[in-house]
């Protein structure tokens, strides 16, 4: 028997244009939160905590990803308290409360609209002046384009991949003013209520599969003359451009509007001026030069050969699913078969039906503890057709029904894929079964430079026979420059920071994982952040046999590769004085670090710290430093990786060298070993 379950993407979303869709009741969820939603859209609201009564993601019906992060409002003057007031077959209200005030917000889901009303309501017997503050907030999200000015009107246009969002007023073309900032938009309007007296805000949020197509229905809406100029996009290879994404240009090659091809093959854009714009194709690999709009009727693209850009890599493993990543050379519609080891004849089928270059499969619904084959099927959507080895991953268990597990880890990898590829091989030949391997933690300089794409591609080449059958976990080396590309790369647990994803946990059995980026200085108040997130998330997981702790800056080493670092004096790297403490007072077991291209081991106040450096990056000769008087151990010149087994009441830690380089002056240069280095229990 063959199942299908379908993520259901915005390139199909022009069939849905003309159908009345209908709502169902708000549900009310026990995740704090309440969800409108109809034929083709989720709208989530917060229902409990400091954000009730505000969006907390805008969906694409059946498609796990928000157009944007959240969506609030603030009053100058007054801490609102707010609370359910009604609900119907579409809608929810709710009541706020402020200082003297009274505030009801009514969010209507009709179509692709979510229409918002807000009233304020003075309660006091004077005159009131303050400011309603809107926040648009789209951090946690990849936009390709996004404008706050059309027609020199104050809006809010965002294109996503996989959607574009509107924000617009209703009473009049223009919102007072709009603020553009980090990712996120404010937008301001100034109140003066007397006695008694009341103002209502009514806004629209629409969705569409471009920010054209909704300029088109912003004109509509307030009378503003426009013309439809068109392009057909042609491929050289004869296949439909359907999905393809196109831009509007102007005479400084700015960005003024995005398109997405319709089913006959045309970029439509709406302008409501005669100026003579340029118009190109800008689709991940697919790109032409900018042309004429008004010039030429169609533009033809040449098309190259797909290929996986970035090798299949597991992350964000659970009870019930595992994410597939992987990227395309070009972008194309895919779809990934899954089946229990077992079970071969009963196949879960997860489609993108979006063309997409950056694929992020959530493969869900899945057996705890199971054992699944799976194979990636990349569609001929522009070019030719891939398909991806057959692979095998287990999900994980419940975690009482854990007793024990391993893990592995392995250090910086950075420009030297040869020597990678050669450490992931060896793990796989000396372990007769890699997928006793409940995942991996590898704490930073996955690449030597992390804003170089073919770095990128190279890195996932030599992680591929690990990483497509064992989930990674990863954390922010010093090389990964916190580029875009990390973050767009992998999938990772909802944590904090950039992407929400900058530092994380997770749990898995009777132990509790943190990754922390050990890179953010510390005179900036997203170091304060993450320290208090720290300690929040230590405080919340106290009833862990095991914390472990992986970020990639140790506190200590004997290295002086390059001259004497403060991590040669007992004070330590500076996230030793906030970090250290936090980690005594909360009971933290072991900590994980790479950026030291050695092996080395310390032990202080109950806590095990491990610094692993040898996963293929270009190894230490010169650790001179006095060690200190925790230091226990350290190897120099042999790439290494480490077997973690953790049972119901200790740790064991293998730590094996597979290569020992022969001239440090010849990285690629070395000699088989099989070695163990270290070995140590934690109870």
């Amino acid at each position: 028997m063959k199942k299908s379950y379908f993520i259901f993407f915005f390139f199909f979303l022009f069939l849905f244009l003309s159908i009345t869709l209908f709502s169902v009741n708000p549900n009310i969820s026990q995740n704090n939160s309440c969800t409108l939603h109809n034929d083709y859209l989720k709208v989530e609201l917060f229902t409990d905590g400091e954000n009730v009564g505000f969006i907390k993601s805008v969906k694409l019906a059946n498609f796990d990803q928000s157009l944007i992060s959240n969506h609030k409002f603030l009053i100058s003057g007054s801490s609102l308290i707010s609370e359910i007031q009604e609900t119907s077959d579409n809608s929810i209200s709710f009541i706020s409360y402020g200082h003297e005030l009274e505030v009801l917000t009514k969010y209507t889901l009709e179509n692709n609209n979510i229409f918002i009303s807000t009233t304020i309501i003075n309660l006091s017997n004077k005159t009131k002046k303050s400011q309603l503050v809107e926040i648009i907030d789209y951090s946690d999200t990849f936009p390709f384009f996004s404008n706050t000015k059309l027609m020199n009107n104050h809006v809010f246009l965002l294109q996503q991949d996989y959607g574009g969002f509107g924000y617009l007023p209703l009473d009049k073309p223009s919102f007072d003013r709009i603020i553009p900032g980090n990712n996120m938009i404010s937008n301001i309007s100034i109140l003066t209520l007397n006695s008694n007296e009341k103002v209502t805000f009514n806004r629209v949020i629409k969705v569409e599969k471009s920010i054209a197509d909704i300029e088109k229905e912003y004109y509509e809406m307030h009378g503003i003359a426009f013309q439809t100029f068109g392009k057909k996009i042609q491929l050289n290879n004869g296949k439909s451009s359907q999905g393809i994404r196109v831009v509007l240009e102007d005479k400084l090659k700015k960005i003024r509007s995005v398109q997405i091809v319709d089913e006959n093959e045309m970029a439509l854009f709406f302008i409501p001026s005669n100026d003579d714009y340029q118009i190109k194709v800008d689709f991940g690999n697919l790109k032409t030069e900018s042309m004429s709009l008004l010039n030429s009727d169609y533009i033809i693209l040449d098309v190259p050969e797909n290929y996986f850009f970035y090798q299949p890599l597991l992350t964000n493993k659970s009870e019930n699913g595992i994410t597939v990543n992987f990227r395309t050379f070009i972008p194309a519609r895919a779809e990934i078969e899954v089946y229990l080891e077992n079970n071969p004849n009963d196949i879960l089928q997860t489609y993108d039906l979006i063309p997409m270059e950056y694929h992020h499969v959530s493969l869900q619904g899945l057996k705890p503890g199971g054992i699944y084959n799976y194979t990636i099927r990349v569609d001929d959507t522009y070019s030719n057709s891939l398909e991806s080895e057959t692979k095998s991953f287990q999900i994980k268990p419940y975690d009482e029904e854990i007793k024990s597990f391993n893990f592995l880890v392995y250090g910086d990898t950075q420009i030297y894929d040869y020597l990678h590829s050669y450490v992931v091989n060896r793990i796989i030949n000396d372990n007769s079964d890699i997928l006793n391997f409940a995942f991996v933690v590898k704490p930073g300089d996955h690449t030597e430079e992390g804003s170089s794409e073919k770095s990128w591609s190279n890195f996932f080449e030599s992680a591929y026979p690990i990483g497509s059958q064992v989930p990674y976990y990863t954390a922010l080396g010093n090389h990964e420059r916190n580029n875009e590309l990390y973050y767009r790369a992998f999938e990772l647990p909802r944590g904090g920071g950039d992407y929400s994803k900058r530092w994380y946990s997770f749990n898995y059995g009777n132990s509790h994982f943190i990754i922390l980026d050990s890179n953010i200085l510390e005179n900036t108040s997203l170091f304060q952040e993450q320290v208090k997130w720290l300690e929040n998330d230590l405080k919340n997981n106290q009833d862990s046999a095991f914390i472990f702790v992986a970020f990639h800056h140790p506190f200590w080493t004997t290295a002086t590769e390059y001259g004497p670092m403060d991590e040669n004096s007992p004070d330590g790297h500076y996230n030793t004085k906030y970090w250290l403490p936090l980690f005594k007072e909360y009971g933290v077991d072991v900590v994980i670090n790479g950026h030291i291209h050695a092996y080395e081991r310390y032990y202080k106040d109950g806590i095990m710290f491990i610094t692993t450096g040898g996963g293929g990056a270009k190894l230490n000769t010169d650790h001179s430093a006095e060690p200190l008087a925790w230091h226990i151990k350290h190897v120099l010149g042999k790439l290494h990786y480490i077997n973690f087994e953790v049972t119901e009441d200790s740790v064991k830690a293998t730590v094996i060298a597979v290569a020992e380089i022969i001239n440090p002056l010849f990285p690629n240069e070395y000699n088989e070993i099989n070695e163990i280095i270290d070995e140590f229990y934690i109870h």
